[in-house]
């Protein structure tokens, strides 16, 4: 396990240093929760911090092999990325979805729509305001035991109004990834997370890797479950069956390592061409202050952040989950990055890590 021997200058060890450091301040703060899981392995650097061994629930660092699969489907022709969705989806999928006057949603809304979150339709995990759903991030603590199916989640998506028109906006919507979970079924014949266990845990060597919050496969019983604890405000739901509201949208559960594998398999071009890797990476629309959408990834532009501080550190590419986890890969450096922080209210501190690890990464090219 290399840690700060993995530093091989006297100004690399001492950043490491004080990055154990402020991880060490934050496990002491938040004295009710786990340490955060920390993995960085590259080339010339590696760290770990916390339970790396244990698995944990990925959130929505998962729509990275979502989005993934999504890519593997159209290079083997199933479908393409403009393909409209009523040519992919029984009716019954898309029937009722909101839709802005003159739009219609089977001829309209197309894959690269759902995979960009410019589909207009409204996300049931986090709705607008002045409206509920059952399967919100307020409502998952509450209904414990509630099991959501796709089409239980694609119910309180119709209960709320769009969201806008096909194309002309960002607007994050767990129901997008509900869709691309649904077309990727009907383009393989094949559940879902058998699609993930077959074409990306298998060959990316992610031995470790399950999902068991789906809601075909959880248990009655979810005492015996390996899975790091994680909280939604002070909620904690590793045993609670409502996260399985969260299905092509992130429900995978590993450990840290399983996701660097999964990383360097679609990277190191095993999984999709590097012109879809491309595709998917490249930033369409801003999510929020230094942090880019692409087509099921994030780059993160630290120098948005604290300028002129953190100016010139790379742009990794990933996704970050609800629950503050965060799947990147820093190309310059060739770096893998996966932290898991167990709560949506240590988000903060996860960028903070974050930016500690990247300008390490800068400091040592």
């Amino acid at each position: 396990m290399a840690l700060i021997d993995g530093a091989t200058t006297a100004p690399h060890r001492r950043a490491t240093a004080s990055l154990r450091s402020a991880l060490e301040r934050i496990t002491r703060r938040y004295s009710g929760m786990p340490p955060p899981q920390v993995l960085v392995r590259s080339p010339d650097w590696e760290f770990e911090f916390g339970d790396v061994a244990r698995p944990f629930h990925a959130a929505s660092s998962g729509k990275l092999l979502t989005a993934t699969l999504v890519a593997m489907l159209v290079e083997r022709g199933g479908f393409r990325f403009d393909s409209p969705i009523g040519t992919l989806l029984p009716g019954a999928d898309v029937a009722g979805l909101p839709a802005a006057d003159g739009v219609d949603v089977a001829r309209d809304v197309t894959v690269e729509h759902l995979l960009a979150h410019t589909s207009g339709l409204p996300d049931f995990f986090e709705p607008p305001r002045g409206h509920r759903t059952a399967a919100s991030a307020r409502s998952v603590g509450v209904h414990r035991d509630r099991r959501w199916t796709p089409t239980d989640l694609l119910d309180e998506a119709r209960r709320l109004p769009p969201a806008g028109r096909p194309g002309e906006a960002f607007r994050y919507s767990d129901t997008n990834y509900v869709l691309l979970g649904r077309i990727a079924e009907e383009a393989a014949g094949e559940r879902f997370a058998d699609l993930l266990r077959t074409r990306l845990f298998e060959p990316c060597g992610m031995e470790r890797s399950s999902t068991p919050y789906d809601a075909t496969l959880i248990p009655d019983d979810l005492s015996g479950l390996d899975v790091a604890p994680f909280w939604i405000g002070h909620e904690e739901l590793s045993r609670a069956h409502s996260v399985s509201l969260d299905w092509a949208g992130g429900n995978v559960v590993g450990p840290p390592e399983d996701f660097v594998r999964f990383q360097r398999a679609l990277h190191g071009g095993r999984l999709i061409s590097a012109e879809h890797l491309a595709h998917l990476a490249r930033p369409r629309h801003r999510f929020r202050r230094g942090l880019h959408y692409g087509a099921g990834t994030m780059t993160v532009r630290f120098g948005e952040f604290v300028p002129p501080l953190m100016r010139g550190l790379p742009e990794p590419v990933g996704h970050l989950g609800f629950f503050a986890t965060h799947v990147f890969h820093h190309r310059e450096a060739d770096a893998h990055v996966v932290l898991n922080f167990h709560a949506d209210r240590r988000m903060n501190a996860s960028f903070a890590v974050h930016s500690r690890i990247a300008r390490i990464l800068a400091a040592a090219r």
